[in-house]
């Protein structure tokens, strides 16, 4: 009871705090003043800071959903910000689109910082409200109203699911390799994949279901005893997805799709990683992803610069990537898409009203099938609008980040309400009932909850898309792996089947 009103107390605490900040910036922001750019990163940073360091306290991992978008929002909107404001200089897509962070752009950056506070608040409040209500809900209901469908799973064709994607898997990176001329010219070609890439993306994702596959094994068998990497199907599954992941040509498959599941699949094993080992693989995490993207991408575009000072300044050009990368620039879009509205005064600049969100169904259906699908969503019009030389021929998109998005559509509410749907859907994820999920929900929490950082950089056409896309393949994988199990009454006037573990859905 005590430690229960104490949980209570911190959470309405942290929420009030939290309303105070929206309710005194939004006023600022909507009467128009000018809010001080270095001002409104240190606010930032103290609501980032303290959300990360609670989940610290509490669960000793900052890979918990809160974690991950309190680490997602430090590295791209306060980092970033004060890179631009330490060089002076601000790049939504290339080098090439660079500006001078004039006063003016100063201005925008300022009103950009005010609605990265404003969605990080509102998904902090509804986080944290959701989960403690949750929590105090479950500490008084002994019995839920809800009756929970029993099914019962088959070993045999859960492991025949880990080597069947791994199979469609390879097989759909062969064809990649091939149709783009060989592995010559695929490789050199990983920095622009636009063109070869064209009506085949979907085969770049065919690392998803075996990552899928692979952890709901993985649960499987740990809840039931059985050897885990004593198994010659997960280890088929998982050099098959290292493979894939790491052959796809972007760091987000490699370190999303690979590398964070499995580390947080780790975490909810019954002997999670200590905070040390957690923040030293972090860092590990960090540096392969800045070489990966020096030498196999970024090497492409300046006929390998960027490969010649890693080798002559390894730590330096490992700072500057850290938040000067492709991956970690979404700040200075949002930078770009206010000083657009700035500028259109007269009634230029044009809300979306929804329309990218409305092209995320078209994500799913093959452009082959589909002559006149949607280029894509927020990224693609943020970028064609605005960046349009990054943008070209080649159809290259800038990350508008769902701050950005949320913005382009319906202004400063389109911002709380991407925060408050975001914050609901990483509410979902958390651990507090991990021992109790079942195989999907178990499976599902553990790949999903590396998805934030896209869904918070990118657009929902990309991470909205994928997080369904991984939920549906969870959801089919489960089905076809498990049968329900049949009323007691009618199971009793036949012999006893063998014992197998029972997983709730």
């Amino acid at each position: 009871m005590v430690e229960s009103l104490r949980y209570n107390a911190a959470v309405l605490y942290g929420v009030g705090f939290l309303v105070a900040i929206v309710l005194a910036v939004g006023t600022v922001s909507v009467l128009g003043q000018n809010v001080s750019y270095p001002t409104m990163i240190g606010l930032l940073a103290i609501v980032l800071v303290a959300a990360l360091v609670r989940e610290l306290v509490v669960f000793r991992d900052p890979l918990t959903p809160a974690g991950i978008v309190a680490a997602s929002g430090l590295l791209l909107f306060v980092l970033r910000p004060l890179t631009v404001m330490t060089t002076q200089v601000t790049s939504p897509g290339a080098k090439a689109d660079s500006q001078d962070f004039s006063s003016t752009l100063v201005l925008a950056g300022s009103a950009a910082l005010v609605q990265c506070l404003i969605f990080f608040c509102v998904f902090f409040v509804v986080y944290y409200a959701v989960t403690g209500i949750r929590q105090r809900t479950e500490m008084t209901l002994t019995v839920s109203p809800f009756p929970k469908v029993k099914r019962e799973v088959n070993p045999a064709l859960l492991q025949a699911a880990v080597v069947a994607s791994s199979v469609v898997a390879l097989g759909a990176l062969g064809y990649i390799i091939l149709s783009s001329g060989g592995p010559v010219v695929y490789f050199s070609g990983l920095a622009s994949r636009s063109e070869f890439l064209s009506g085949k993306s979907f085969f770049v994702l065919g690392y998803v279901p075996v990552q899928v596959a692979l952890v709901a094994n993985v649960i499987y068998r740990r809840k039931a005893g059985l050897p885990i990497w004593y198994n010659w199907v997960n280890l088929f599954g998982l050099g098959t997805l290292i493979l894939c992941g790491s052959l796809a040509g972007g760091r987000g498959p490699l370190v999303i799709g690979v590398l964070l599941p499995l580390i947080i699949l780790k975490q909810v094993g019954p002997k999670p990683l200590r905070l040390r080992t957690i923040a030293a693989l972090v860092v590990v995490l960090m540096v392969v992803s800045i070489f990966y993207s020096v030498i196999v991408r970024n090497s492409n575009f300046d006929q390998g610069r960027s490969l010649d000072q890693l080798t002559t300044d390894p730590v330096g050009v490992l700072l500057e990537q850290l938040t000067s990368g492709a991956e970690t620039r979404p700040f200075d879009s949002l930078i770009r898409l206010n000083e657009a509205e700035a500028e259109s005064q007269g009634g230029a600049f044009e809300f979306q009203n929804g329309a990218t969100y409305a092209a995320v169904p078209a994500w799913f259906i093959p452009r082959a099938l589909w002559e006149g699908k949607p280029s894509g969503g927020g990224n693609t019009w943020f970028t064609s609008t605005y960046v349009p030389r990054f943008y070209g021929e080649q159809k290259v998109e800038t990350s508008l980040s769902a701050i950005g998005e949320g913005y382009g559509n319906f202004g400063l509410p389109g911002v709380a309400l991407a925060g408050g749907v975001i914050a609901l859907i990483a509410s979902a994820l958390t651990r507090g009932r991990f021992a109790r999920k079942g195989l999907f929900g178990a499976t599902i929490t553990v790949s999903l909850t590396p998805i934030l950082f896209s869904v918070l950089r990118g657009d929902a056409y990309q991470g909205g898309s994928l997080m369904i896309a991984t939920v549906l393949i969870a959801g089919v994988i489960y089905l076809v792996a498990s049968h329900p199990i049949r009323p007691p009454k009618e199971a009793a006037t036949e012999k006893p089947a063998p014992s197998k573990v029972s997983v709730l859905r």
